[in-house]
């Protein structure tokens, strides 16, 4: 006794429940590994690596806008731009501008900035992941006005 679904005179689906046992199992064979089949593209689909991120490691991209739209809130905040108006910039300022600046130039680095605003010194404490990068610390942060000496106590990150 078959159940036909219909609307109007078109059947849109039909069960029947006295369906040889032979045709069952025929259909079930097929459907089956097309089930499968389905799932495991589905799951290595959604499993595969991405290699397209949001992170850059060229100092450019996300990280970049990130520290310029945080001058902007600090500018914002403080009222003034230090920069142009010529009052001068307090230590935190300057140091989280030195810290910015090195985690822009240098990608995978962990640095902790100091700033000795009466005496310009910069304490650069942490690690890095190359001897290349350890040598631009002391650069990156003299380019800085205001600064006359750079202790760095950061070390090379061995793997």
């Amino acid at each position: 006794m078959p159940i036909i679904f219909q609307k109007s005179n078109e059947a849109i689906a039909s069960f029947d429940f006295d369906y040889p046992l032979e045709k069952k199992v025929l259909l079930m064979k097929k459907m089956i590994p097309f089930i499968l089949g389905s799932f495991l593209l589905l799951s290595a689909t959604a499993c595969s690596e991405n290699t397209d991120t949001n992170v850059a490691t060229d100092g450019e991209g996300v990280r970049s806008d990130q520290i310029e739209s945080d001058a902007r809130a600090r500018e914002d905040r403080d009222g003034t731009n230090s920069a142009t108006d010529g009052n001068p910039r307090t230590a935190e300022d300057v140091a989280v501008d030195i810290r910015n600046s090195l985690e822009n130039n240098l990608p995978g680095s962990r640095l902790a900035v100091d700033v000795d605003g009466e005496n310009g010194k910069v304490t650069v404490d942490g690690t890095v992941q190359s001897q290349e990068q350890f040598d631009e610390i002391k650069p990156l942060v003299m380019a800085f006005e205001g600064i006359q000496s750079v202790d760095v106590k950061a070390e090379v990150k061995s793997n």
